[in-house]
C-alpha cells in the first residue's frame, strides 16, 4: 500500500467488543452476517477474527460468498446462505453449508435431491416480501411436515423496518407458528436482526442473527450506547493544486463548481472506481480536525477544498460523521460503506 493510498481502518477490538457484549448481554449465541463483504469491512478478515473468539455461525447472501468462508478451511464453523441457492448438490459435499428454505418449492426440490433437515433452516415470512414461506403456506407445511416427520436445523424469520409494536407482532406470530409447528422439531430459533436485537427480547429464540450492529453500524431509531464503531475510511492527501492556476479540476471548469472563492484544493487516491459515488460529491472530509469539502470525484482520484494549513501527507477521513452522511445522500451507512471495494485495502488496526 502506497503512503497516499486510501484504506478501510477495521479496529478489531471494537468487533470483539460488540460480539462479546451482545452474547454476554442477551445471553446466546450469535450467528454473524457477514454479506456484502461483511458490511464493507473485509469477509474473510472478519470470519477469522470471530471463529478465533469462538463464534460458529455465519451467515451469507449468495453461495459465492460462502464458498470465500469455505476456502478459509476453519474448524467448527457452519455457513447459512439466506438466499434460495440452486447448487443444493453442495450441500452434499460440504457439510459446513447450511441453506433458507424460502419458500414450500425451495423445501420439495431440497426433500427431493437429498438434501438432509438438518442442513435446513426454514424461513417465514410476515409480509416483508423478500423471501420466506407466507403465513397463508403454513398449513401446507404442517403438513408435509408432519407426513415427513420432518426435523430441522433451524427455523427464522426476519424483522424488517417496522415500528417497536410490529416487531412484538410479528414475534408473537412466530413464536405460535413455532409451537404449532412443534416446538423440539427445531435446534435453533432466530428471529432477531440488528434493529430486532435492541428492539425485542426474541421470545423462544435461541440465536440472534444481527450484522450491521455486531460492527456498530446502528440503525437510525434503534441506539444502544455500548456499541462501538469498527470501520474508518482514511488515507493521505497526495497533492496540492492552486486553483488560480487551474482551467479544470478533474473533468469539469472550475468556474462549474462555485470555487473561485477558494485558493486551494487537495487531490486524494479514492474515487467512484473504489466505489466512492458522485453522490458523495460536496460532502463533508475530516483533516486535522477540520471540516473540508470533496467537490469532484472522478474514477480514481477526487478533490477537496483546502486552506493553507491542509499539507501533502496530512490524514483525511470520509465518512468521519456518519449521521451527516446518511443525512446529505439519503441512504442509509450500511450502503455506502458496503459500496467500497476491494480497491481498498482493509487493515484490521
Amino acid at each position: 500500500m502506497a503512503f497516499d493510498d486510501f484504506f478501510m481502518k477495521v479496529k478489531k477490538e471494537n468487533i470483539l467488543h460488540n460480539y462479546r457484549y451482545l452474547k454476554e448481554s442477551k445471553k446466546k449465541e450469535i450467528i454473524a452476517v457477514v454479506k456484502a463483504n461483511a458490511y464493507g469491512h473485509g469477509i474473510e478478515q472478519v470470519v477469522k477474527l470471530l471463529q478465533e473468539e469462538g463464534c460458529k455461525y455465519f451467515a451469507v447472501a449468495r453461495i459465492w460468498e460462502a464458498k470465500k468462508i469455505l476456502r478459509l478451511k476453519l474448524k467448527n464453523i457452519k455457513v447459512l446462505v439466506l438466499e434460495t441457492i440452486e447448487e443444493m448438490e453442495l450441500l452434499k459435499v460440504f457439510d459446513e453449508l447450511e441453506i433458507f428454505i424460502n419458500s414450500i418449492s425451495d423445501l420439495k426440490k431440497a426433500l427431493s435431491k437429498g438434501i438432509s433437515t438438518s442442513q435446513m433452516h426454514l424461513k417465514i415470512d410476515f409480509g416483508f416480501g423478500r423471501n420466506g414461506i407466507l403465513e397463508s403456506e403454513i398449513k401446507k407445511l404442517e403438513k408435509i411436515i408432519q407426513e415427513n416427520d420432518l426435523k430441522f436445523k433451524g427455523i427464522a424469520t426476519h424483522l424488517f423496518d417496522c415500528t417497536h409494536e410490529d416487531m412484538l407482532d410479528i414475534e408473537n406470530k412466530f413464536d405460535k407458528i413455532i409451537s404449532n409447528l412443534g416446538r423440539d422439531r427445531f435446534e435453533m430459533i432466530h428471529s432477531q436482526n440488528s434493529a430486532g436485537v435492541i428492539s425485542i427480547e426474541g421470545k423462544g429464540c435461541t440465536h440472534i442473527r444481527c450484522g450491521t450492529i455486531l460492527f456498530g453500524l446502528q440503525e437510525i431509531g434503534y441506539y444502544d450506547p455500548y456499541i462501538k464503531r469498527s470501520i474508518f475510511l482514511v488515507g493521505k492527501i497526495s497533492g496540492i493544486k492552486e486553483v488560480k492556476n487551474l482551467k479544470y479540476i478533474g473533468y469539469e471548469k472550475k468556474e462549474n463548481l462555485n470555487i473561485l472563492d477558494t485558493d486551494k484544493v487537495a487531490k486524494i487516491r479514492i474515487g467512484y472506481g473504489d466505489g466512492l459515488s458522485k453522490r458523495s460529491e460536496n460532502i463533508m472530509s475530516i483533516i486535522n480536525n477540520k471540516k473540508y469539502k470533496i467537490i469532484h470525484i472522478s474514477m480514481d482520484s477526487s478533490f477537496v477544498v483546502v486552506d493553507d494549513s491542509v499539507k501533502v501527507g496530512d490524514e483525511i477521513e470520509i465518512f468521519h460523521d456518519l449521521e451527516e452522511a446518511i443525512d446529505y445522500l439519503k441512504v442509509p451507512h450500511y450502503e455506502f460503506l458496503s459500496c467500497i471495494n476491494d480497491r481498498i485495502e482493509r487493515v484490521l488496526i
